[in-house]
């Protein structure tokens, strides 16, 4: 694809766009980026956003570390490191060309998801599940927060930023 500009600059318009949001929501990092970076920059999804994530992660968990659910982060965290061989398993099997599908489709199935999904308290099998998911997710695509939105969603909004933070570092 030829621009006539060079396409870091409208990924760092992203990066600081999305930084904003998750910074003030919680959410919003790479639902944002991924896309732009999967048009722009396919090569460097989903490693590039992953790291810059951590520094926007460790800085929300820092500030809102006083409201984190640190029990459902541990059950969530655990079904993460299950999940994430799974997202290897994709990764190492879909080409690339189907990467940005994916990520487009786990994009919108996840805005729909939290659109329509009742109020719920989640307990220890649903902490493990959404872990589950959002290894899958996160490691494939690079977006893993959606399911943790749905988990959090009724959650005081410190709750929400500080835990799906933590959960992502």
């Amino acid at each position: 694809m030829s621009l006539p500009f060079d396409p870091i600059y409208i990924i760092a318009i992203a990066v600081a766009c999305g930084a904003l949001i998750q910074g003030t929501t919680g959410m919003g990092f790479a639902l944002i980026v991924a896309p732009v970076m999967g048009l722009l920059a396919p090569e460097s999804l989903p490693i590039s956003l992953l790291i810059l994530m951590l520094p926007l992660n460790a800085a929300i968990a820092w500030r809102e570390r006083a409201a984190i659910d640190f029990r459902g982060s541990s059950w969530i965290t655990l079904g993460r490191f299950a999940g994430t061989f799974g997202g290897v398993w994709i990764l190492f099997w879909l080409p690339l060309s189907q990467l940005n599908i994916l990520i487009g489709l786990s994009t919108i199935a996840a805005c729909i998801a939290t659109w329509v999904a009742p109020s719920f308290v989640p307990g220890r099998r649903a902490l493990i599940s959404t872990g589950v998911i959002t290894g899958i997710t996160e490691t494939a695509t690079g977006v893993g927060g959606p399911p943790l939105a749905l988990v959090y969603q009724h959650s005081p909004v410190a709750t929400l930023r500080g835990s799906v933070a933590l959960c992502f570092l």
